[in-house]
Order: structure tokens, then C-alpha cells, then sequence
């Protein structure tokens, strides 16, 4: 007569064959991934009609002369070590701005500013020595090759990785620029602008009584507000400046190349467009306001560290907080007073700025939705 099997030996037998049935639909997938294994000649010295290499801080404009039929440039630093890649696509879009300041400001930028991720030392994680003659097995994906394998490594897609690179950068619900970007682009800034002797500020904008949107009518409402004031930060800045949102209500940009004095500008340009905001959530209007904080160095960068000036535009965003002006900054430098004092109210004078040295044109779209992973309302 058959026994019956204990409850626990039953379970164990059906995820033995659940197991077996996961390791056959594995074996499909890779039969279905990876081809025969075979050889990659690999020329040790390849022309540039095939791979463009420039340093990284070569202007976009001279990148964009070099160019012929790539479609990525290789960054090196001055050691000859791979820094990033950059697409063809991303110098094109900076570089044909309809706006003429904007776009001669690109072709100065050094192409390090389109790296969407920077390699560190590579001394430790390359462990393939460069040969003529390689085995290998392709990775392919629907008849397309993703990537290579070989013994000691997986060589994949730029195409599939840079999705990734930008993902990991990126605020998921407003599509800027995340905390840990903004804090690795300040600190390239910040070591540019001391060996060119331009200026870098840091603008930390606060949303006023955000909490109280989220208590009254929820988090989609708070998600709205959000995802509105990085558009106006966008639209209010230039393409060149680097927008991010910091964490929760609070969003910090980098203003590069301002003159004494005229931070005054962006600051006033954001002011108005945050005012301007006309936001309903289930037809119940949303008043949108913001306090600023400003702190520009014109000089002194080897005598300073970027967290002294973002430290310091905190301490003027802590004056707009208490005082009834709604921005206050600070100018460092050897011409300067380094004292914090309040910019004032905006008011029409703003508007001036369209037709001075400052202005604006729209932000490239390097990213997408489904780019974007981080991102609350808390």
C-alpha cells in the first residue's frame, strides 16, 4: 500500500521541481543569448575614423570639428586613462541651440561636462591584457550582439549601460539631476574653475510650507508641486548650469561664469517663475513660493573647498527662512565683501536680463522617463 508522502517532503519535491523547471527555462534563455564561442581580432592601433579619443577637457567645439562618422567619443584624463563616454548626439544638441550666447558658451565647455558617469582608476579592475588575437562568446539579444564574454570578463553595450549610468544619476520623479550627481559635478566645477579662473555659485532653493501641501491634499498633490518647480528651475536657468534636486523640497543648482553681482539674475528669474506657477490639485489651487540661498566664488578656490561654499549658501538660505526677503547671497573673493545680504524682492527689473549676457534657452533632454530612479515627497 503507498504511504502518503509527509506534507514537508511534498513541499520540498515541488520546489525541487521548480527549481529544475527555473534552471531549464535558464538554460533556454542562455541557449537563446549566447552563440558559439569564437576569435576577435582586435587591432592594437585603431584610426580615429573608427574611435574618436580626446582629452577630456577639450572644448566641445573642437570635439565637434574632429568628428566625422562616430558616434562616441572616448574621454582620457592627461594621464592617457578613460575617463567617460559621450555621444555624438549629446555635442550635436548643446551645440545647435538656437540661443548664439548659449551656444558659444558649449563649444568653450569641456567635453567632461557631458559624462554622464566618470571612470575612477582602472589600474585594479582590468585584469584582460591587450591582445591581437582573443577568444570570446558573443552575447547576442533578438539576432543582436549585446556583448562579449570572455574568461575573465563581460565587455557590454555602451548603449544598454548608458541608460543605466543615467538611471542611477537621476531623480525619478523630476527627472533632475540626483543629489550624488550634483555633488561629483560640483566638485569638477569647482577644480575647473580654479585652473581657469572662472566662478562657480551654488543657489539652494526651498520650497516654502511644501509640508502642509502633502497634509492637506496628499502626496500627488506634493509630487505635482515638485515636478513643476524642477521645470521652472530648467526653464529660469541656462543649459549650462546644472540643476538637481537635493532631497525632499529642497533643490540646489550650480551657476557657472557669473560676473560680481550678477547672481542676482538667476535668482530673480526663479523667483518670478515659481510665483508664476498656476497649480490646482482636484480644482483646489496650490500656492507655490520659495526661499533662496546664494553663495558665489569669484577666487580663492585653492584657499577653499566646494563644501565651504555650499555651507555658505545654506547660511544664506537660513537668512531668507527668518527674514522677510525672499533671497539672500554672498559673493567670495578678493573684490569681495563675503558678507550675506539679502537680494530683495523680485520685481520687473528682472525681466532686463533677457537682453543682457545672461540668457537662456531650453535644457537639453539627455534623459527619460523610464531613466529616472529616485525620488519622495518627504
Amino acid at each position: 500500500m503507498l504511504k502518503a508522502l509527509p506534507r514537508h517532503t511534498a513541499s520540498i519535491q515541488n520546489e525541487e521541481f521548480a527549481l529544475q523547471s527555473r534552471d531549464a527555462r535558464l538554460m533556454d534563455n542562455q541557449t537563446h543569448l549566447r552563440k558559439d564561442a569564437g576569435q576577435v581580432r582586435l587591432p592594437l592601433n585603431v584610426s580615429n575614423s573608427v574611435l574618436l579619443t580626446v582629452n577630456q577637457e577639450t572644448p566641445l567645439g573642437i570635439v565637434a570639428d574632429r568628428l566625422q562618422d562616430q558616434h562616441y567619443v572616448v574621454a582620457i584624463n592627461d594621464s592617457g586613462k578613460v575617463t567617460g563616454i559621450a555621444s555624438r548626439s549629446q555635442i550635436e544638441e548643446r551645440l545647435e541651440l538656437r540661443n548664439r550666447f548659449e551656444r558659444n558658451r558649449w563649444e568653450q565647455m569641456p567635453l567632461a561636462t557631458l559624462l554622464s558617469a566618470t571612470f575612477g582608476d582602472s589600474r585594479d579592475s582590468l585584469s584582460v591584457d591587450m591582445q591581437e588575437i582573443m577568444a570570446c562568446s558573443p552575447i547576442a539579444e533578438d539576432g543582436r550582439l549585446f556583448g562579449l564574454a570572455i574568461e575573465e570578463d563581460i565587455f557590454v553595450s555602451w548603449r544598454r549601460l548608458e541608460t543605466l549610468f543615467s538611471a542611477a544619476l537621476s531623480d525619478s520623479l523630476t527627472g533632475l539631476l540626483s543629489r550624488l550627481a550634483y555633488e561629483r559635478r560640483l566638485s569638477e566645477e569647482w577644480c575647473r574653475a580654479s585652473r581657469t579662473g572662472s566662478s562657480v555659485a551654488v543657489v539652494i532653493v526651498d520650497l516654502d510650507d511644501f509640508k502642509r501641501v502633502n497634509d492637506t491634499l496628499g502626496h500627488p498633490a506634493g509630487d505635482l508641486v515638485l515636478r513643476s518647480v524642477a521645470c521652472e528651475l530648467e526653464m529660469s536657468l541656462r543649459s549650462y548650469d546644472v540643476v538637481a534636486r537635493f532631497g525632499g523640497d529642497e533643490f540646489v543648482a550650480l551657476c557657472l561664469g557669473c560676473d560680481p553681482g550678477q547672481i542676482v539674475l538667476p535668482i530673480e528669474r526663479v523667483l518670478q517663475g515659481i510665483a508664476g506657477l498656476n497649480l490646482t490639485f482636484d480644482e483646489c489651487p496650490i500656492p507655490v513660493s520659495a526661499s533662496i540661498g546664494a553663495a558665489v566664488r569669484h577666487d580663492g578656490f585653492h584657499a577653499s573647498d566646494p563644501h565651504d561654499l555650499f555651507a555658505a549658501a545654506d547660511e544664506c538660505l537660513y537668512h531668507a527662512k527668518a527674514s522677510v526677503e525672499s533671497a539672500w547671497k554672498v559673493e567670495l573673493g578678493v573684490q569681495s565683501g563675503g558678507l550675506p545680504e539679502p537680494v530683495g524682492r523680485f520685481s520687473d527689473s528682472g525681466s532686463s536680463a533677457e537682453a543682457g549676457n545672461y540668457p537662456i534657452s531650453p535644457k537639453p533632454t539627455d534623459r527619460s522617463d523610464d531613466q529616472r530612479v529616485t525620488g519622495d515627497t518627504s
